[in-house]
């Protein structure tokens, strides 16, 4: 933090607490060291604090036992310098309690699976199920976490709540409106994301050569994304579909951009952006920053991402793993340009109103303000 490179959770703290500093309130982010030496920042008005993780605990077994240990031992001791009004952690049952501290706390999941532990489930389980206890309110990013959360946890029917990924709709935004349209445009299929097989990148693969470019033979499509965030070397899957895609002219496998001015830049020239993960995303942001920008948007039916459009109005849904259909879908918004042009503005408004930072902001703030009043439990 704040992030380098991609990241959902990263971008999520980085974006609320940017946010809720402009409407007022301190913000501290503690988060692990960049390895740069530099321990503390103010970078948009949020105060960070880095954490530095020894090298020998940073590999092998002590990495998986003991630096959440350190981890969490060297955030407990800030937090109790800082002496904050409310405590919100994320993704880490166990930091949480590790971490004590006398404010209320809350915590958010962004996944079905929490992070560090012991590695052994019997001690793992105890250890989430304490740090959930001890949250006043448990935030899910869609309602789709906070099914698998309750079934795992049941206890936390009174307090866990579903709260949403936000976008920033001042810098993912469409066109200008009084920007000439080209007479024929190209229609250009985007996908943003990793390039890993879960992500379904070959399910879209498929329907493009199968299906879509026979039918639209102006299509392009255009993926952008790395190989992976923490590996090196890239997989065999990857290296196997830059191969195919070198195959065809009309496929461009871009690498990525950790820059958000370039990232919206490519929402706003795609005709479709497509999301066509085989596992079950926690909630999808790319889904929501494509419609922020302005275009209509096909995603499975996996994990949460359907929760991201209003289907048949912002967006489509397929069947996870179906190049047949995910082809039928992107075609039917391709060849039907008024209806895919209602859909783009409609994509633009339901983002701004369910996922924009501000109405994020205002419901964390409602959070909080229940926390500190002591209304949650």
């Amino acid at each position: 933090m704040p992030p380098t490179r991609g990241g959902a959770i990263e971008r999520w703290i980085r974006d609320a607490a940017g946010r809720l500093v402009g409407r007022g309130h301190e913000l501290h982010v503690i988060a692990r060291a960049h390895g740069d030496g530099v321990k503390a920042a103010n970078i948009d008005g949020v105060h960070y604090h880095f954490i530095r993780i020894p090298p020998a605990l940073d590999r092998g077994l002590p990495a998986a036992v003991l630096r959440g240990l350190w981890y969490y031992w060297i955030a407990g001791r800030i937090i109790r310098r800082i002496a904050p009004d409310v405590i919100h952690h994320h993704s880490r049952p166990a930091g949480l309690w590790l971490c004590g501290g006398a404010a209320p706390k809350v915590i958010s999941l962004h996944s079905m699976e929490y992070g560090w532990g012991f590695g052994y489930r019997g001690w793992d389980r105890r250890l989430f199920r304490r740090g959930l206890a001890a949250a006043a309110r448990v935030l899910c990013v869609s309602n789709f976490i906070r099914r698998h959360t309750l079934e795992r946890y049941p206890e936390l029917q009174a307090t866990a709540i579903t709260i949403y990924n936000g976008v920033d709709g001042s810098l993912f935004k469409p066109a200008s409106s009084q920007a000439p349209e080209p007479s024929s445009p190209q229609a250009l299929i985007v996908y943003v994301g990793r390039v890993e097989e879960r992500k379904g990148v070959h399910v879209l693969v498929d329907a493009f050569e199968k299906w879509i470019s026979k039918q639209a033979p102006e299509a392009r499509l255009l993926i952008v994304g790395p190989h992976s965030y923490w590996d090196a070397r890239p997989s065999a899957y990857y290296t196997d579909l830059v191969n195919r895609c070198k195959t065809s002219p009309k496929i461009e496998l871009r690498g990525p951009t950790y820059v958000d001015q370039e990232l919206a830049e490519v929402y706003r020239n795609a005709t479709v952006s497509v999301i066509p993960s085989t596992f079950p995303e926690a909630l999808g942001l790319t889904s929501i920053e494509a419609q922020a920008a302005g275009a209509p948007v096909v995603v499975s039916d996996a994990g949460g991402l359907p929760e991201t459009v209003s289907a048949g109005q912002t967006g489509l849904v397929f069947a996870n793993g179906n190049a047949e259909q995910l082809a039928t879908a992107v075609l039917g918004l391709l060849t039907d340009e008024p209806r895919r042009r209602r859909m783009a503005a409609a994509a633009r408004d339901w983002a701004m109103t369910t996922f924009s930072w501000d109405v994020i902001a205002a419901q964390l703030e409602g959070v909080y303000a229940d926390a500190l009043a002591g209304g949650v439990r």
